[in-house]
């Protein structure tokens, strides 16, 4: 009954076959820990993003493919999606599970559509972009640039 992501099946298979899990490429959670039994603070919310360039929709909005963008935050009970040069979509799940009713102009969803949206920039801001060194290895080499000749932001 968790939100999880397509991305945790990395870190899971990884962690499955006794290897260690990268912290600074994979972002997924291995499930392991939950199928075993449970996990206390496990995501109340997943993040999925879609290219729809290839897909009809696209060339009719008149979107170009480098556009044709979309993102979805799902809660227990809401879905945002916000696509690229369109108003975000809402949907109450719990009232309304097969998505029939977008309630993304609502006025008075406006603040929990603000939620979504700072949620969704917090997951755009925390992506794992640095794949060739692990967190420990930057933690160590931390402070030691000057000790390798680097000097910045001094005259």
């Amino acid at each position: 009954d968790e939100l999880v992501e397509s991305i945790d099946l990395a870190p899971t298979f990884v962690e499955a076959a006794g290897g260690a899990v990268p912290d600074h490429v994979l972002e997924g959670r291995s499930l392991l820990p939950l199928l075993r039994g449970g996990l206390s603070g496990w995501r109340d919310a997943a993040v999925s993003e879609l290219d729809y360039s290839f897909r009809r929709a696209s060339f009719e909005l008149k979107v170009p493919p480098d556009r044709a963008r979309a993102w979805m935050v799902r809660s227990a009970r809401w879905k945002y999606i916000f696509y690229e040069g369109f108003r975000p979509q809402l949907f109450d799940l719990e009232n309304d599970p097969q998505e029939l009713t977008d309630r993304g102009a609502d006025p008075a969803l406006a603040s929990l559509r603000a939620e979504f949206q700072d949620r969704l920039f917090e997951w755009a801001r925390n992506r794992r972009m640095r794949i060739t060194i692990s967190n420990a290895a930057v933690a160590k080499r931390a402070g030691t640039a000057r000790d390798r000749g680097i000097i910045i932001g001094e005259w």
